[in-house]
């Protein structure tokens, strides 16, 4: 499970079937100035990357980090350009029942 990094992170069950990731900025990465939230964001990345790599296919964990990952790679060139505003929270809805989980595509 993540630990450290740019975000605060919570699942929320909504209560319609599914959930949502909220993800804000913590105060530490939005006091940093530009080059050093782009390095460090650069190195979060890294870091999830290197999580899931350890990870097993149906650790529950893996798909909030798989859309935790997919989230920070759209934004990293938000960061860069510092286009971003830190202190608003990203939602990214989460499918619960996903009817193809277990299906491989042939």
């Amino acid at each position: 499970m993540i630990t450290e990094g740019p975000f605060s992170i919570g699942v929320i069950d909504n209560g319609q079937g599914s959930r949502e990731l909220h993800l804000d900025f913590t105060t530490e990465f939005s006091a940093m100035n530009q080059a050093q939230r782009s390095e460090a964001f650069h190195e979060f990345i890294l870091y999830i990357k290197g999580e899931l790599g350890v990870l097993e296919e149906k650790d529950p964990n893996r798909q909030g980090m798989l859309k935790i990952l997919q989230t920070s790679e759209e934004l990293l060139p938000r960061i860069e350009a510092n286009t971003v505003s830190l202190n608003e929270t990203i939602v990214v809805k989460l499918e619960v029942d996903n009817p193809f989980d277990d299906t491989a595509l042939v």
